[in-house]
């Protein structure tokens, strides 16, 4: 849990720790371990933004069908991380903090999910990169509520429904005041 984490505020703002994330309106994140949308300009943004960076994320969101692999260093969060078989660039453990112990000399960590993974990192989040769907979903897993007083937005760019999108949305970049 983070409250237990043993990292001194100095290591953690000399690392940006972002969490990357896709969510609508009413902060729906997945259904049934899927996004309920297909934006290729949001992966586009993805793919750009971490290109070469290390990824934290949750089991689920490992084991979906539309997970994302980075191909530099992958950490998978799990309760049992001695059950998965995983690729040589990806190493399973059973806390935050043992991953970015792993993660100690990367300047940059991306926290992929899914929901308890992004409710237990947001407090040490320094930068956010939310895409914010303008459409409300049904949706089985949820992005935590933000206190925007804590954010400043840096960057912002909004995309209208086309022919490859069915929807409005909106690819922000948010830094920790």
């Amino acid at each position: 849990m983070i409250g237990r984490l043993k990292f001194s505020p100095y290591f953690l703002m000399e690392k940006k720790i972002a969490l990357i994330a896709a969510m609508s309106e009413n902060h729906v994140i997945g259904q049934d371990n899927k996004l309920p949308w297909h934006l290729p300009a949001d992966w586009e943004n993805f793919h750009r933004v971490t290109a070469g960076k290390p990824y934290v994320m949750g089991r689920k969101s490992y084991e979906s069908e539309d997970a994302l692999i980075s191909a530099n260093k992958n950490v998978i969060l799990t309760r049992h991380p001695e059950q998965l078989n995983l690729p040589a660039n990806c190493q399973a453990v059973d806390s935050i903090e043992k991953a970015l112990e792993l993660l100690q000399e990367e300047p940059v960590i991306f926290i992929l999910g899914g929901a308890e993974v992004y409710a237990q990192t947001l407090d040490l989040a320094n930068y956010l990169y939310l895409t914010i769907v303008h459409h409300v979903f049904g949706g089985d897993a949820f992005f935590p509520e933000i206190d925007w007083n804590q954010w400043e937005m840096v960057d912002e760019q909004k995309f209208a429904p086309d022919d490859r999108h069915a929807y409005s949305f909106s690819i922000n970049e948010y830094r920790r005041k």
